[in-house]
């Protein structure tokens, strides 16, 4: 029955959508899809501002809604309807998720669309690699709707990545460009991390005197973050420790006052003020690689977590210098300071290696070639 319904919508939409073709002009326009927020993420603000710069006739519309709040209810798909108008009418399309309209319906041939996800790394699997897992979504409604169908191009952080973003949204590997993200451009570029880092210590003064250590873990999807002995057993001492939890992680519960739980600044400012980042699975920790800075990754939990949704890549085997299950091993490599430059250079290598300071501008010339 599920899956005669999302049949019926898809021959619906495309009915509804030959008429959009056939009575919309097609205008200079670049239209903005996503599901990962209500509003333009900065990676879509920072293209419109560089197609508009370039040609100031180009008009950018921005159609945002988090899927967790709409799911597939009636206000979806009355965007929806209002995504497949903008579409039939645009010369670029740029999204940042999977977009039923662009994957299900056959679009004008001046239309050029552009994925560049949400993230610019694909630690955990996704999307095709996950069908029918925990994380996953349903190999026949995949199909049915043809996830992920329909790119021109998708855009990757760095070369080694293009392989993992192929099989994750089923397309050829030509069509994966590492060309980074526009939000590298301004972690590269930035210059105000002194000023960043002096009113934090002014906001939190136990910070003053000590090096600052930035704990990103990625959110389980059935389960509290396991950090409590890494939190714990920190060396608070010579660090001051900022603990920025995934805002829909619900489950993990930390009451260890000498952590900086969640302040309110975002997680870019975080790693630009902070000397060393803790991740696990999180693509956050290319936007540290970025800058250079010491990046440990803490996977205690690396076998349950990979058995959910999948690992592209396992990180106590790709950066063994550093990479630690054991909490206790990992304070220590941070005290003594043990990330090498060679060690820095691979995770940024791996994980961001096409970002150059200059995506934004790369990703609008793909648009407008």
């Amino acid at each position: 029955m599920k899956n005669l319904i999302f049949i019926l919508l898809k021959y619906g939409m495309r009915f509804i959508y030959f008429f959009m073709k056939l009575f919309t002009p097609v205008r200079n326009k670049a239209v903005f899809l996503s599901r990962q927020s209500d509003a333009p993420s900065e990676n879509f603000r920072r293209i419109a501002e560089e197609l508009q710069r370039r040609d100031p006739s180009i008009k950018c519309e921005f159609y945002c809604k988090l899927g967790l709040k709409s799911e597939m209810g009636l206000s979806y798909m009355l965007l929806m309807l209002r995504q497949m108008l903008a579409l039939a009418g645009a010369k670029i399309c740029i999204t940042e998720s999977y977009c039923i309209p662009i994957s299900v319906l056959k679009h004008k041939k001046q239309l050029r669309i552009i994925q560049i996800w949400h993230s610019m790394v694909a630690i955990k699997k996704f999307g095709w690699q996950t069908l029918d897992m925990p994380e996953g979504s349903s190999s026949s409604v995949a199909r049915i709707m043809q996830m992920h169908n329909g790119y021109d191009y998708i855009v990757v952080g760095s070369e080694y990545m293009r392989g993992f973003f192929s099989e994750a949204m089923n397309t050829p590997k030509e069509k994966i460009l590492p060309l980074g993200m526009p939000i590298a451009d301004r972690i590269l570029n930035s210059t105000n991390a002194d000023n960043l880092r002096a009113e934090f210590i002014r906001n939190y003064p136990q910070a003053g005197g000590k090096k600052i250590a930035l704990y990103l873990p990625t959110m389980r999807r059935d389960y509290a973050v396991n950090c409590a002995e890494l939190v714990r057993n920190f060396d608070y001492e010579n660090f001051a420790l900022i603990v920025k939890l995934h805002p829909l992680d619900s489950r993990t519960f930390i009451d260890d006052n000498r952590a900086i739980l969640n302040p309110d600044i975002s997680t870019e400012d975080a790693i630009l003020l902070s000397d060393a980042v803790i991740s696990d699975y999180s693509g956050a920790a290319a936007e540290a690689a970025l800058l250079e800075k010491p990046v440990y990754f803490f996977a205690p939990d690396v076998e349950k977590y990979g058995g959910e949704c999948g690992l592209n890549l396992n990180p106590l085997e790709a950066f063994p210098n550093v990479s630690f299950a054991d909490a206790d091993e990992l304070i220590a490599a941070m005290r003594s300071n043990s990330a090498k430059k060679s060690d820095i250079l691979q995770v940024r290598e791996l994980l961001c290696g096409g970002c150059d300071g200059h995506s934004t501008r790369h990703i609008a010339d793909l648009a407008l070639r």
